[in-house]
């Protein structure tokens, strides 16, 4: 949707559109592709608040048909290992062996806060834009 030199109203646009509740995947489709349309221009106040009605209905169908469960901490440990190339090896000198850092990635072991300390530790050592605590990779 780009604007239009008629630039239509709020109330024209909600007519043409007829936002409501998303119900199935066929309205969530549509409702996708209009926002993805209306993405590729600048969007005047009117159009601006249609997008943000239908991203706001579009998150809440994706909230109830997609649910993101809590991060793992294992999920947590692996996704910082990959994303800062640090290989099971490095991290056994913070767990104390390999297979203990492969068991807390399988979710076969927890880590003691002692341990979470010095996991945030380690990771906040690496970057600056991080800010983790023991309690990123605590259970309790």
């Amino acid at each position: 949707m780009t604007p239009t030199s008629s630039q239509q109203s709020y109330t024209d646009l909600l007519i043409k559109y007829q936002p409501k509740p998303i119900k199935t995947l066929e309205e969530y489709n549509v409702a996708l592709t209009i926002v993805e349309g209306m993405m590729s221009g600048e969007l005047t106040e009117a159009e601006t608040k249609l997008f943000d009605l239908l991203v706001l209905l579009i998150e809440t169908y994706e909230a109830q048909h997609y649910p993101i469960g809590e991060p793992t901490i294992g999920a947590t440990l692996e996704s910082l290992m990959h994303e800062f190339d640090v290989n099971s090896s490095t991290l056994a000198e913070v767990l104390g062996s390999v297979e203990q850092v492969r068991e807390v990635i399988n979710g076969q072991r927890e880590v003691s806060k002692s341990q979470a300390e010095s996991l945030a530790k380690f990771f906040n050592d690496l970057s600056y834009e991080l800010s983790l605590t023991y309690k990123d990779f605590s259970n309790k």
